[in-house]
């Protein structure tokens, strides 16, 4: 995830998969409920056996789940608990899904053993990156494509299986479909799921990459307004920005438009000093964002800058940064989390922080013992502002706030680059691929070595 002077070529491939975003038209799909399950697909498009029925004393365990691309029975913990998840989902229960990025056979397999079992199914991704894996079925668009369309058959209307993409942002008018969260009406014993995080559905965000997956169950006021924003979202046209708290619980869905920021709105609420759940008195601040650019990017370095002097103790990881912010944190403990593996950079080797979010330990928002977490899909750039993401802001859960802490502190420790030996990022990158490339710079099919990243998965 590196540029060098030998890395030209693969730059510009990561240049297309962060730019180059366009969306086809989506049709909305109903929320009834399924009277009986449809006939299986063929056998040729899973490997997923179907007769293997849901346990349905199975518990969907809530809370935030970190994978670790260094160690082993770490890597694949987000996408393991998803597979769980969509194991037990019985006939009739309903699996929503959107992901910028849908390149996991290890996912897509067990997508479509859920399709089989008489669970509906439907996921949106972004276009251009669908548009890459053309038609062959090794890749995940295509091969869920193929196996959905082939098993719908006798399905009541509202509970067909489909994999689409919108416009561009589906409820927005710029920027791009970026959201990684999946609603599910039922897994085993679980009601009401909503999962969320940093992490698309692919095998570098699995094996590769530090990502977060934060869970909340039996909670129906969210789940309800999830799956509003998801009717909205099917529809692909301009909604008004939508935001509400149910509980201890805050959702943001962008796009934005003039509210507050969604990161700005936590670190506002902070005070220094008095914390009485912290063993030096000073509030903790772990922030751990992928991306930062732009006067979006200033604006929160800055206020991580300003609670740093005041007495905060603040902590950042990161994977890329632009010079003037990288300038406002200057002598902070700020670490670029990449690591190179093999003589030069290597997009599908190396390991990189990807996490898009912060938690706050301490004196938050009047109360000197307070707990909070930021999950969520964005980076903190103008781009992000503008497309569709989720946040969500869990607020009052010390367990949570302390994992979260831990998870910084830990990627921290191994970061091996500072503000000041900073390399730059392959990723996004604006200079467009040459002309005459295959699908305008996105990777072609045998450019991704999916199989070999998530071999150990299976």
């Amino acid at each position: 995830m590196i540029v060098g002077t030998a890395w030209g070529m693969r730059r510009r491939v990561a240049a297309g998969l962060a730019l180059l975003l366009t969306l086809t038209v989506l049709v909305a799909g109903g929320l009834a409920s399924a009277q009986a399950a449809p006939p299986a697909v063929p056998g040729d498009a899973t490997k997923v056996s179907t007769a293997e029925k849901p346990n349905p004393a199975y518990v969907v365990q809530p809370g935030i789940t970190f994978n670790h691309p260094f160690r082993d029975g770490q890597r694949g913990k987000i996408h393991r608990k998803i597979a769980k998840t969509l194991k037990n989902a019985p006939a009739g229960s309903q699996v929503r899904v959107i992901t910028w990025n849908f390149d996991s056979p290890y996912l897509a397999h067990r997508f479509i053993a859920a399709h089989e079992r008489g669970v509906s199914v439907q996921i949106i991704m972004s276009r251009g990156l669908a548009r890459s894996q053309g038609n062959n079925l090794a890749r995940s668009y295509p091969m869920v494509r193929r196996a959905f369309e082939r098993g719908n058959k006798n399905r009541p209307e509202g509970m067909e299986s489909w994999i689409r993409t919108c416009k561009q942002t589906c409820r927005g008018k710029k920027g791009s479909m970026h959201s990684k969260l999946m609603l599910v009406s039922r897994s085993g014993a679980t009601n009401w799921i909503v999962m969320q995080g940093s992490g698309n559905l692919t095998g570098a965000a699995a094996v590769q990459q530090f990502n977060d997956w934060t869970t909340v169950t039996e909670n129906q006021a969210l789940y309800d307004g999830w799956m509003q924003m998801w009717n909205q979202a099917v529809q692909d046209k301009n909604f008004p920005p939508m935001r509400f708290t149910t509980g201890n619980i805050t959702t943001m869905f962008a796009p934005h438009r003039g509210l507050v920021d969604p990161a700005m709105s936590v670190l506002n609420k902070v005070q220094c000093t008095g914390a009485t759940n912290t063993a030096s008195g000073r509030t903790k601040v772990r922030i751990a964002n992928a991306v930062w650019g732009e006067a979006r990017g200033a604006r929160i370095a800055r206020k991580a800058r300003e609670l740093d002097r005041a007495g905060c103790d603040v902590e950042i990881v990161f994977m890329m940064m632009q010079r003037r912010i990288r300038g406002i944190l200057k002598g902070m403990r700020a670490k670029q989390m990449v690591y190179i593996y093999g003589e030069e950079a290597d997009k599908f080797k190396d390991r990189y922080v990807h996490l898009k979010g912060l938690a706050v330990q301490g004196h938050f928002d009047g109360r000197a013992d307070g707990n909070v977490v930021l999950s969520s899909s964005e980076n903190w750039t103008q781009l992000g502002w503008h497309s569709d993401e989720e946040n969500i802001i869990i607020r009052d859960d010390p367990a949570m706030t302390q994992k979260y802490v831990a998870q910084v502190d830990l990627i921290y420790r191994e970061a091996p680059r500072t503000l000041s030996n900073y390399v730059n990022s392959a990723d996004p990158d604006p200079t467009p691929r040459p002309d005459g490339f295959r699908n305008q710079g996105y990777l072609g099919p045998k450019e991704y070595p999916f199989h070999e990243l998530e071999a150990e998965l299976d």
